[in-house]
């Protein structure tokens, strides 16, 4: 099959990217990209044929914007995909991280992997909203209406709709007004994660931005370290004690070059004064995986998260996963069984003792969940069903 992909930021290591990176290493694909930066994303695009889509002089009134990254790249990739007409032979287009979709404007036969609707656009408006000044507040209402008219033109139009999950699925019908997607949930590869013992750390695995919450798994931490179970001392806060000594939380992640983002690294340096809490930033893929190999467990935090890889992961390691009971691991964790689901920091600091005080059922979970992966959340089984998902797509020719 001859596949175009379209995904504008190649410039992190996150679960897009990941899932773009295996679905390329199936297919072969072009991809067209508005930012690629090989240091910054996986070393392993750059076995493929990568393009830059070029400038359009539409993007010159909007000079204003270069200060502000985040919007800026949005601009430009809009008017990018919204454009630009793929002169390359292809049976289907493999669209991903919004407004790529806009590519269906003057090209056929586009499969959009669509990991959420634009987040800032929908679900996410009022939380983003309230971080902006008031001028902020009223350019970014101007952009986001541009967006809504852009995406309500090319949506209707795309032949194949794919969500990673049921959440994603629900914001689809929801926001963009299409009742036919289907849920294809990405996976990982068992064979890249091993269990080589259980150090005494959690790990709370995520890009460093604010939507991941991280702060919740920091509440959680030090609950933990008072050995009250989710109580606080008089002061209201609470207070390291010597009997959790020893045990620390490891927060690791990708962090955005942003002003946003360095922000909230400092703010949650701050908020884990007096914790052990290590901040390793940026590591290599080897890295990570070594870091998995060892932990206790993961600690999973993010906002009504679309899917998350990172409990399967976690799984995937024999090592159970505690999770805010919401968005895409509230649909992959088995609550009891391979992880558990929790409702508040002090309801996650109380499933982070019982499993440190009792090994025993932390490996007995851990091993359950691999099991759980193995069946249902590998590669294979998402690029094969994937693939039938893209003939359904390249069949519809007009």
């Amino acid at each position: 099959m001859d596949l175009v992909i379209a995904h504008p930021f190649l410039s992190q290591r996150g679960g897009v990217e990941r899932v773009v990176l295996e679905i390329a290493k199936k297919f072969n694909p072009v991809i067209y990209t508005v930012t690629y930066q090989p240091e910054s994303t996986f070393s392993e695009f750059k076995d493929f044929d990568v393009r830059v889509l070029p400038r359009s002089a539409l993007e010159k009134p909007f000079f204003f914007l270069r200060g502000d990254a985040r919007r800026s790249g949005a601009v430009s990739a809009g008017f990018r995909y919204y454009l630009t007409k793929i002169k390359d032979d292809y049976d289907v287009i493999n669209a991903h991280g919004t407004p790529s979709e806009w590519i269906r404007n003057r090209n056929e036969r586009v499969c959009w992997y669509c990991h959420s609707p634009n987040r800032e656009a929908f679900d996410l408006y009022e939380f983003r909203m309230r971080e902006l000044s008031l001028p902020r507040k009223i350019l970014n209402s101007g952009l986001i209406s541009a967006y809504k008219a852009a995406e309500n033109s090319a949506v209707p139009r795309i032949e194949k709709i794919v969500c990673n999950s049921e959440v994603t699925n629900a914001r689809i019908k929801k926001y963009l007004d299409r009742n036919d997607a289907e849920v294809i949930s990405p996976g990982v590869d068992p064979k890249e994660f091993s269990n080589e013992g259980y150090s005494k750390y959690f790990l709370c695995p995520s890009r460093i931005v604010p939507e991941k919450r991280f702060e919740y798994a920091i509440e959680a931490f030090r609950a933990f370290c008072a050995r009250k179970k989710g109580l606080p001392d008089a002061s209201g806060k609470f207070s390291p004690n010597t009997s959790a000594k020893g045990w620390k939380l490891v927060i690791s992640g990708f962090l955005p070059k942003n002003y946003r983002e360095r922000k909230y690294l400092e703010f949650l340096k701050r908020l884990a004064d007096g914790l052990e809490v290590e901040f390793k930033l940026d590591v290599s893929d080897p890295e990570l995986k070594k870091l998995y190999a060892n932990y206790y467990s993961v600690l999973f935090s993010a906002m009504n998260e679309d899917w998350g890889l990172v409990p399967l992961e976690a799984m995937a390691c024999e090592k159970p996963c505690i999770s805010v009971n919401e968005g895409g691991p509230a649909l992959s964790i088995k609550d009891g069984k391979t992880g558990f689901l929790v409702n508040s920091p002090a309801q996650m600091a109380e499933k982070m003792l019982l499993l440190a005080e009792n090994p025993g059922e932390n490996e007995k979970m851990g091993k359950e969940g691999r099991k759980h992966v193995l069946k249902n959340y590998t590669w294979g089984i998402f690029l094969d069903t994937l693939e039938a998902a893209f003939k359904e797509a390249a069949g519809k020719r007009s």
